[in-house]
């Protein structure tokens, strides 16, 4: 059964406190597992309008937390932070289409928010960013998300060979090719360099640890600098293309936690 007093907990306290910890804590006063993943699953669940700001408030369990820290206040961030328009239906290949049908999510000027995808995975923009969100197909199967600065002109997605110079790092979630096994990474790992390969595309190729999460990055010198990461999720498979390995692109990536493969 779904314990709302749970939710609600998770909500205001997932921003300053990882997952595992509060799981610790909820459990020593009574919570079950089940009662737990249920709520958290509820409490990371994107909010389709435009939330409100909470503020975190002592409480006496809060106070028997502060012991803990760690990286997942980042769920929280996104979950409160988010500033989402209504989305317009999926566009074609122009220009114009790519402009007009977008979900936009601002990051603020200053300080982390974030953003909670459509199957409830969290990514931390940096400041000044946001997060465009888009589908390929009708039935949204396939999300693709452009994290950019907040004043980059939308026609420029188009073009991967802009994504270094302004910034952009493209994000496509789409149902993983691969199971996340045992040999899921190796498998992974052999489909995207033998589809390099094939393309006659030069890259050198390492494997990634995003939190719980295993992935392998390429990164491409010839026909045009990139990188792309490729990071395997409980059941879909994370594709990020940037211009450059810099920080902003290591941020992004090294943030990314879905829920499914954190319980």
């Amino acid at each position: 059964m779904l314990r709302a007093d749970v939710v609600n907990y998770l909500k205001e306290h997932l921003k300053d406190y990882p997952a595992d910890d509060l799981r610790q804590q909820l459990a020593a006063e009574g919570i079950t597992e089940f009662e737990f993943d249920t709520a958290l699953k509820e409490a990371l669940r994107p909010v389709p309008e435009q939330p409100t700001k909470v503020r975190a408030r002592a409480s006496g369990i809060l106070a028997r937390v502060l012991m803990f820290g760690g990286t997942g206040a980042i769920l929280a961030a996104a979950a409160l932070a988010v500033f989402q328009k209504p989305a317009a239906s999926p566009g074609g290949d122009t220009a114009a289409a790519v402009a007009a049908s977008t979900t936009t999510v601002a990051g603020a000027a200053s300080g982390e928010s974030g953003f909670v995808g459509k199957s409830g995975y969290v990514i931390k923009l940096p400041p000044g960013y946001s997060a465009v969100q888009n589908y390929k197909d009708d039935k949204k199967t396939i999300e693709v998300v452009h994290f950019c600065k907040s004043d980059t002109d939308p026609t420029n997605f188009l073009d991967e060979g802009l994504f270094g110079q302004l910034g952009i790092v493209r994000l496509t979630v789409s149902p993983s090719p691969v199971s996340d096994d045992l040999h899921g990474l190796d498998n992974l790992s052999s489909l995207v360099q033998n589809r390099a390969l094939q393309r006659g595309e030069k890259f050198t190729a390492k494997n990634l640890q995003i939190s719980t999460l295993r992935g392998v990055q390429l990164i491409f010198e010839a026909p045009f600098p990139r990188v792309e990461a490729y990071i395997l999720g409980h059941t879909v498979l994370y594709s990020f293309t940037a211009g450059q390995d810099d920080e902003t692109y290591r941020g992004l990536i090294q943030s990314l936690r879905d829920s499914r493969s954190e319980i």
